[in-house]
């Protein structure tokens, strides 16, 4: 039975195509070469006509290889300044320097689970026996747990080191507080470290703690005491918060490095539900900003995503702190037929480059509505000639059509 069905399929498919080639292809082989025949006989009589005829392919082989080239995405440097909340980013070189002399600091605030050593004189009111000790080796035991350190007079950050893959995640500036806070990672290799600069004594307190170096048992209770030293540093093996508290002032300076070499920056914050994973969501960190490739410009508004395709930014040229004018705190906006006041833009004033193919913006990170795209023609030609260009030869492509076509059976 199965025997006979393929029998008749193959009868089928063959009858199939029989009729394919005597009734459609060789008829339209025969068609063709008829008019392959007629149409050499014509350019061979006729100059006037070949030269027209020879002009249209070069026109049209010509037009057809400008929309290529003009398609065809191709890698191109890039560059743009970004004003945002919050940004992450991964170290790409090694022992750089990300903060510098970060000076006068009121407060510094460490939290997560740590080991470190606090080495000078120690004064303790509640804990004397700690007096006795000239460091204490200390070990912070949950993500909760944390390390305050507030200055007697002044105390400065001298500077923060970053190793090869450590990740600064949620950078931010709060003008309200003036404080930079960040999640500190290491990377697989070697440590980041901080280097901090105490004019004087430091009140020091303590929450979530084991002390290695001595009998006294660790609780919730927080535990404070002071410590006369000209240096410490710590050199974190897990990731921490840091929180750093700046005087009130108008222009807090240069305080970040300039040419970061950087990969996986985000412009981006995660926000949590609390209870399912899966519910999780991003939140784009920018406010507004300009990216330029390829002689094209793309502007960024607020709350939308930039997207970069890899390799994507690769410098952090330089990151400022903005703060709003205590004078000009207001600023006027239009939205649509409206005008309304708000708050002054502030935050980090952040300048990238990079190399890529294509960037994309929207409101949305899935479904972009603005994008620039470098192509072979981009740092040669801008798009607006292009397109003339690509305009002109189709008008000039049907004009020769219609005229051979006219001519053909003359």
């Amino acid at each position: 039975m199965a025997e006979i069905k393929w029998r008749t399929l193959r009868k089928y498919f063959s009858q199939t195509l029989q009729w394919l080639w005597f009734r459609l292809i060789w008829p339209s082989f025969r068609c063709l070469a008829v008019f392959l025949n007629h149409l050499w006989e014509r350019i061979s009589k006729d100059k006037q006509y070949a030269f027209n005829f020879f002009l249209t392919l070069v026109v049209i082989l010509g037009s057809l290889s400008l929309v290529m080239l003009n398609t065809l995405p191709t890698s191109h440097n890039f560059e743009g300044k970004l004003l945002v909340s919050s940004l992450s980013f991964t170290n790409n070189e090694s022992d750089r320097l990300l903060l510098k002399d970060v000076r006068n600091l009121e407060e510094i605030s460490i939290s997560g689970r740590q080991k470190f050593t606090l080495a000078g004189r120690i004064n303790s009111t509640s804990h004397p026996q700690l007096n006795k000790l000239d460091r204490l080796d200390i070990e912070l035991l949950d993500t909760y747990s944390y390390l305050r350190i507030v200055p007697t007079t002044n105390l400065s950050l001298q500077e923060l080191r970053l190793q090869p893959q450590t990740r600064i995640k949620n950078l931010k500036y709060a003008s309200y507080s003036h404080n930079i806070a960040f999640t500190l990672e290491p990377g697989s290799s070697s440590p980041p470290f901080l280097l901090f600069n105490p004019g004087s004594s430091l009140s020091i307190t303590l929450f979530g703690y084991r002390l290695g170096n001595s009998s006294l048992a660790s609780n919730d209770t927080p535990l404070e005491f002071t410590l006369d030293t000209t240096q410490f540093q710590l050199t974190p093996t897990q990731a921490i918060d840091v929180n750093l508290q700046l005087p009130p002032q108008n222009n807090p300076g240069d305080l970040f490095w300039r040419n970061i070499k950087v990969t996986k920056v985000k412009f981006e914050r995660l926000v949590q539900s609390g209870k399912n994973v899966g519910d999780d969501i991003f939140d784009s960190t920018i406010i507004s900003g300009e990216i330029r490739m390829a002689k094209q410009a793309l502007k960024l508004e607020e709350n939308q995503f930039l997207i970069i395709t890899e390799p994507g930014v690769q410098t952090l040229n330089q990151i400022e702190i903005v703060q709003p004018d205590p004078s000009q705190n207001l600023e006027l906006k239009t939205s649509g037929d409206n005008l309304k006041l708000s708050e002054a833009p502030q935050g980090l004033d952040v300048s990238i480059s990079g190399t890529t193919t294509s960037i994309q913006a929207g409101l949305n990170p899935k479904l972009a509505i603005a994008q620039i795209q470098g192509s072979f023609l981009s740092p040669y030609v801008s798009q607006d000639v292009t397109i003339a260009i690509i305009s002109f030869s189709a008008g000039l492509i049907v004009s020769l059509l219609s005229w051979l076509f006219n001519n053909f059976g003359d």
